[in-house]
């Protein structure tokens, strides 16, 4: 309701003659200023339950003159309504100013206002509201000073909902009082329903003892169980109590809506309540338990930071003590994080050590940093031993004082000497528990790649002639079924391995093959590095240490710093990315991967792999390289590696064929001259033999070969290639160009069109040959074993290792052999005569 105020006559008047002034024009009649006149012309909706954000817009004449401006003040009003002395100017009684007039000079705005009256009477809300009434006043002001005599006012209720609050702790049980540490840290949370930033924007909080009475014998009687509090409460919670905080901000961050009481009595009882006021001045209402109220029992011990201590390789343990067996030369990295919020603390400092004397002593001069929370105060430094028992310790303090320790020995096998050593270690990591490899079927039936066959293979090792002098089968041969340990393999100077793809039945390999895109330690790795020499051999054995995954494009590239290749709106991995180091850092993962760290390769790639596609390519690669066409049909000793080793006549087969008892359905074919591209043995049987630092894709990026600075290596180059490969399609090219009834247009006279010879060997499986289009396969003369020179410079024997990505087994018995001997002769060991 908009009403003219006349309440001031004195002021009026003096308003009035503060205004005349007199006009002496050639009339010489004097003219009185008229004075402007006020209107209020927006209001609230409702007068009765208006907002404690009220906006209000008027207007203002002047008959003779301008406005130039407005006067407003606005009156907090008591429960007896609006009365003269809310509206006082200056206090006529003491001069003192109550409500001054405040000059503006727009036409609206939006007043904040008060509503800390609890208990508005008209409420029908859900929530508690609180109120205040008030008044607002505005008067416009002419170009001559003049003032409305009777200003403009209105009377409003502003309301608001009464904020709600609570304490914030970890836990609060709801059933007795919350054990908490000596030192409390205890928060609070607060809900401003009808404020746009939903906060309230004050707290206050009250700490007292739960005490409420004695016993007869004068001991404490304590609030400690629901019951208890509701009935003895408000003997100890007074809203008036002089020892409530002062009300403080409403903080934005959680962290800060926190206060700590430190050195509490061990066994007492407390009380903690919170109180929150919005920006209408309403107080939060509620003394509920363990909501605004929180019943505390202090407990002395007991309270300890949680700590997640993490290393890449030993994994994430969750005990305060460990103990774990390590090769010599592991590297270590140490990470960790603490967390006392289950009880409200924070953490304070970190601190770690090596080997320490006395963990409780500061001084101990194991330690290697100070206590503190830098980030150096986070992760250990790279560190590895050689042999040895070495424990490291982590020290995580909270702000209550409370510690945790934790200790993590570690056992370090160290390198057994040369002298010390036995000579071969025989592994197996092929594994068959459903027939799944016994698809090599020969003429009989009868499956060649079954265990029964195989292991049959390998007994040359240790039996008679030819066989290594110090070997015992018994001893010294690890079946795919036992785990394999660093421990077992240092006691050898020399280890075979004969392996398959990066199968989930693998044993040994599994402790190497990175894990969601985490690497795993390769104890391989030491081994070769201190004086070990390793024989890989088997299709795909190469691939046990890289994590398998559908998505890869070939050739696959350790150093490349591409990662993904978006094909199709597919993404497909043609890198391995970076890790995060605990400094913060980032380094390339492939160099550091084992095929490009210690087997000194820098690119992979298969022949026919069914789970890979060619870079740039979408479809399998088995597709585009059919293993009829590029599968593996022989080995060639490459030349010179045969004249940096010296090898002469019939000591190493020159070339080595694929076995006529597992590969006999080519024997059978020449014989009856029907030999023809389509072969069903083929097909499905030899489709993962490895060839390395080769790219015979569509990538730019090209394999850089990594280079060794040892006299040993050739042309300083870590790969010398040792086997070069023949392809199926070429062997049978030679064989048609060759025969005694030979067919030199072959393959152009079988396939004319070229199309037929692309279904038969896939679209990216041939190149032209001395003039002739698609007349030799991709595959052919690429490197499928190779020695390593990149761990040679420590090794005793100064041998490299040995790698080969085809199976020895599947070629021919006696030459196959006779190149495994040879090999292990190198190593420097005795074969028997």
């Amino acid at each position: 309701m908009i009403r003219r105020f006349y309440a001031f006559v004195a002021i009026a008047l003096f308003a009035l003659a503060a205004g005349c002034s007199t006009n002496t024009d050639l009339s010489g009649v004097r003219v009185p200023n008229s004075r402007p006149d006020t209107r209020i012309t927006g209001q609230p909706p409702s007068l009765l339950e208006a907002s404690f954000a009220v906006d209000l817009n008027w207007t203002g004449s002047d008959p003779d003159g301008l406005v130039v401006g407005y006067e407003w003040k606005i009156s907090n009003n008591g429960t007896d309504g609006i009365s003269p002395r809310d509206t006082l100017t200056i206090d006529p009684l003491t001069g003192a100013v109550l409500h001054p007039w405040r000059f503006t000079a727009g036409n609206d705005t939006i007043l904040m206002v008060l509503a800390d009256q609890d208990s508005f009477a008209r409420d029908l809300h859900s929530e508690p509201r609180s109120f205040r009434t008030h008044s607002f006043f505005i008067r416009a002001v002419d170009d001559k000073g003049a003032v409305d005599p009777t200003p403009a006012y209105i009377s409003f209720t502003s309301t608001t909902i009464v904020p709600t609050c609570r304490v914030k702790y970890a836990r609060l049980d709801e059933d007795e009082a919350q054990a908490v540490p000596s030192s409390v840290n205890i928060g609070w949370s607060g809900e401003d329903l009808d404020f746009e930033l939903r906060v309230p924007t004050q707290v206050r909080f009250l700490w007292k003892s739960a005490q409420y009475g004695t016993t007869d014998l004068g001991d404490p009687l304590y609030i400690r169980l629901p019951f208890e509090y509701y009935a003895h409460y408000e003997e100890v919670l007074d809203i008036n109590d002089p020892d409530w905080s002062q009300w403080r901000g409403y903080a934005a961050l959680e962290e800060d809506r926190m206060v700590k009481f430190p050195n509490q009595p061990d066994r007492e009882y407390f009380l903690f309540a919170v109180q929150v006021r919005d920006t209408a001045g309403a107080v939060s209402v509620g003394m509920e338990y363990q909501l605004q109220v929180a019943n505390l029992r202090i407990k002395d011990g007991g309270f300890r930071p949680a700590v997640a201590i993490a290393e890449p390789f030993l994994g994430a343990p969750t005990s305060s003590e460990i103990f774990n067996e390590i090769a010599g030369s592991q590297p270590l990295n140490f990470s960790w994080s603490g967390d006392a919020s289950d009880y409200n603390g924070k953490i304070v400092s970190y601190r770690h050590g090596w080997d320490l004397t006395d963990p409780e002593d500061s001084s101990d001069p194991g330690w290697v940093v100070p206590p503190g929370l830098s980030k150096q105060n986070l992760f250990a430094v790279e560190t590895a031993f050689k042999d040895g028992l070495h424990t490291f310790y982590l020290r995580v303090v909270d702000d209550s004082d409370q510690v945790r320790l934790i200790i993590w020995r570690l056992q370090v096998i160290p390198f057994i000497t040369y002298e010390n050593q036995r000579d071969l270690l025989v592994i197996d990591q092929l594994y068959d528990p459903d027939g799944q490899t016994n698809n090599w079927i020969d003429q009989g039936g009868f499956p060649r790649n079954s265990e029964l066959y195989r292991n049959a293979y390998w007994h040359f090792l240790a039996e008679g002639s030819g066989g290594v002098a110090r070997m015992d089968w018994g001893q010294d041969f690890k079946d795919h079924r036992d785990l394999v340990t660093y421990a077992d393999v240092v006691g050898y100077r020399a280890v075979l391995c004969f392996a398959l793809f990066n199968d989930l039945n693998q044993f040994m390999f599994a402790q190497f093959r990175p894990k969601l895109g985490v690497d795993q330690f390769v104890w391989l790795n030491p081994y070769q590095e201190k004086g070990g020499n390793f024989f890989l051999v088997g299709g795909s054995s190469m691939e046990s240490f890289i994590e398998y995954s559908s998505r890869y494009m070939v050739p696959m590239l350790f150093d490349s710093k591409q990662t993904y290749f978006l094909l199709g709106g597919d993404q497909y991995v043609v890198g391995f990315g970076y890790d995060e180091l605990p400094d913060g850092t980032e380094e390339q993962r492939g160099p550091r991967m084992y095929p490009y760290l210690t087997a000194g390769i820098a690119a992979l790639d298969w022949t026919s792999t069914p789970s890979k596609s060619i870079y740039g390519r979408s479809v399998a690669v088995k597709f585009d390289r059919k293993s009829d066409c590029v599968g593996l049909k022989a080995v060639v000793l490459d030349s010179l590696f045969k004249l940096n080793h010296n090898i002469g006549p019939g000591v190493v087969a020159d070339t080595m064929l694929t076995s006529k008892i597992i590969d006999w359905h080519d024997v059978v074919d020449a014989q009856g001259d029907t030999l023809a591209l389509i072969n069903s043995g083929y097909q499905f049987s030899f489709r993962n033999d490895e060839f390395y630092d080769e790219n015979i894709s569509p990538r730019q990026d090209q394999p850089i070969l990594q280079k060794c600075d040892v006299l040993e290596a050739p042309d300083g180059m870590c790969v010398e290639p040792m086997f070069k490969g023949i392809s199926r399609f070429d062997w049978v090219r030679e064989y048609m160009w060759n025969k005694d009834d030979p067919d030199p247009d072959w393959p152009q006279s079988v396939y004319p069109e070229g199309r037929d010879l692309d279904e038969a060997c896939g679209s990216f499986a041939l190149l032209g040959y001395q003039g002739r289009d698609r007349s030799t396969s991709r595959t052919n003369g690429l490197t499928y074993g190779f020695m390593s020179y990149k761990m040679i410079e420590d090794k005793p024997s100064r041998k490299a290792d040995v790698f080969w990505g085809f199976d020895p087994y599947r070629f021919d018995g006696d030459d196959s052999r006779k190149a495994v001997r040879w090999v292990l002769q190198y190593f420097g060991l005795t074969l028997n005569p």
